[in-house]
């Protein structure tokens, strides 16, 4: 016996047999959720005298030599704190900063998150060809500094700016106020 099946009626076939499953009621939200995880995290903080951003030219007052450049990379532990994470400096010699993070909603495969950061850091991290350079960044007390940013759905970074006032300080005392920096979330490097 022969049996002979027409190319649409097989393609309906197999359509038919796959499974397809609609939400209609529930937290949305949960669906995507920001997947960080807790622990250590690198916070790095960086500004600049000028950068291509229209609404920020000039961020940060020129300081002429700057030991270490205006960059802090931090240790932070991150955890969960109801819908929001929580970073914290690792100890008393990464600083005293917090910082907090949650989901703003999602863009063309990212997540944004908002958020706020408070306190002070120090560079504690150097890189393979060089010791941290210990430059310090210090948070206004008085006014709020805002977060903004985001990061991909699958992943562990994510990047932004803060709108604020920030201090940097290097090592010989030099200082540079800055009122927009940016930021990166990363997990800490292996070793």
């Amino acid at each position: 016996m022969s049996t002979s099946i027409r190319p649409g009626l097989l393609a309906m076939s197999l359509a038919a047999a796959q499974c397809t499953v609609v939400i209609t009621s529930g937290d949305f939200n949960s669906l995507s959720v920001f997947e960080l995880s807790s622990g250590i995290r690198v916070l790095t903080i960086s500004g600049a005298d000028g950068t291509g951003d229209a609404a920020h030219p000039r961020p940060c007052a020129f300081a002429g030599a700057f030991a270490g450049g205006k960059v802090v990379s931090t240790r932070i532990d991150l955890e969960p704190q109801g819908s929001d994470w929580i970073g914290r400096s690792t100890s008393a010699s990464d600083g005293n900063i917090v910082v907090t993070l949650h989901t703003a909603g999602t863009t063309s495969g990212r997540h944004t998150v908002s958020g706020t950061i408070a306190g002070s850091a120090t560079s504690v991290i150097g890189t393979p060809a060089s010791a941290p350079s210990r430059v310090r960044i210090i948070f206004d007390s008085i006014s709020p500094q805002t977060i903004d940013g985001g990061g991909a759905t699958i992943g562990q970074f994510a990047n932004g700016n803060i709108n604020g006032i920030a201090t940097f300080i290097d090592s010989a005392g030099n200082a540079s106020r800055c009122d927009w920096v940016q930021w990166t979330l990363q997990p800490l490097p292996p070793g």
